[in-house]
């Protein structure tokens, strides 16, 4: 990846799921330039070390935002089952007693961007990810071009200081035994 980018032929380098510790080991050997962590609403372990360590870098963030949109209240219950390749058969978010717990959560962010912004929850939980820092890209997943749909709604508008706060406590008040993307980041000895 170094020589690539020595050479022009490559314009920028990324890594997914690092550690801090990961991107100064990477960065020995070649320049960083993005992160791809998990970062979202439900998902904010790297406030503490990676969107700092980013930040003081000038390393831009691509969130990977997709939990929200994954509990979509319209499609969703506790009944709901995942297949194939689908990453909700093993994210904990998604297995009892969680799974009721995040779709509580949902509901009541999903009826608080409709009364406060007309919105739904999935373009709220995008619009979180931009106004959490300048150099945050929400990364939007779609298998088909209809889930693409709810993208312009989250442009010509922001979530406050007070509208954050309103989300906290929905969050704290509904998900009594929060869990993070864990299962999906490499070991460090691994990922260096």
């Amino acid at each position: 990846m170094g020589e690539l980018y020595g050479a022009g032929k490559i314009r920028a380098i990324g890594v997914s799921n690092f550690s801090p510790v990961q991107m100064k080991e990477f960065g020995k050997v070649a320049p960083l330039h993005a992160a791809q962590p998990p970062y979202n609403l439900f998902e904010r372990a790297i406030e503490q070390d990676v969107l700092p360590y980013c930040r003081a870098r000038d390393i831009a963030v691509l969130a990977m935002a997709r939990c929200a949109g994954d509990f979509c209240p319209a499609a969703m219950s506790t009944s709901s089952r995942f297949t194939g390749d689908d990453l909700r058969k093993s994210d904990p978010k998604f297995l009892r007693p969680r799974f009721e717990q995040y779709l509580a959560a949902v509901e009541r962010l999903d009826q608080f961007a409709q009364e406060r912004y007309g919105k739904r929850v999935i373009q709220l939980a995008v619009r979180w990810v931009l106004d959490r820092g300048e150099m945050n890209i929400a990364l939007w997943g779609a298998r088909r071009a209809d889930q693409l749909s709810p993208i312009a709604d989250v442009v010509g508008w922001h979530i406050d200081g007070t509208a954050m706060a309103e989300i906290d406590l929905i969050l704290r008040e509904t998900i009594k035994d929060p869990i993070g993307p864990e299962f999906m980041a490499p070991p460090d000895h691994l990922a260096a």
